[in-house]
């Protein structure tokens, strides 16, 4: 007498399921985690950019003409040759990645719809990212 080994068809089908179960959990849970580290990104670069802004002040006791470093060489000595990304890409239609620079010469303006890459007040030195949207934590984009 023989003893067959291997799986039979429905233990097959068992663990087909289970893995189909698990990857349909966790590939969101996957992209949610890419987002939160794009947004984590995004917010650092803000942080050097403002910095840069804070040394500048302090070097020149006036705020730069623009963050663009093309725009404006005296902050591409402080800032380096290209502007840090906005990485964030949520919500997919309204999405504020780039590295685009909206300049405002009015006080204490703030941004006011969903743009893309950072918002400059100058009369200030404020930086915002460029956009009034939620991130994936449920802030306006502006807020930080």
């Amino acid at each position: 007498m023989r003893k067959n080994k291997g799986f039979t068809l429905i233990e097959l089908m068992i663990v087909v399921a289970v893995v189909g179960i698990l990857a349909a959990v966790a590939i969101p849970k996957y992209g949610e985690l890419i987002e939160k580290a794009n947004l984590g990104a995004t917010l650092g670069n803000l942080s050097s950019i403002r910095s840069a802004v804070s040394i500048y002040y302090g070097s020149h006791m006036e705020y730069p003409y623009s963050i663009d470093p093309h725009a404006a060489p005296g902050f591409a000595k402080v800032m380096g040759k290209e502007l840090p990304y906005v990485k964030a890409v949520y919500p997919n239609h309204a999405s504020p990645r780039g590295n685009t620079v909206t300049v405002s010469d009015v006080h204490e303006e703030e941004p006011t719809d969903a743009g893309k890459g950072w918002f400059f007040n100058r009369t200030d030195g404020r930086v915002y990212i460029n956009s009034t949207e939620a991130d994936i934590k449920g802030n306006a984009y502006s807020s930080y």
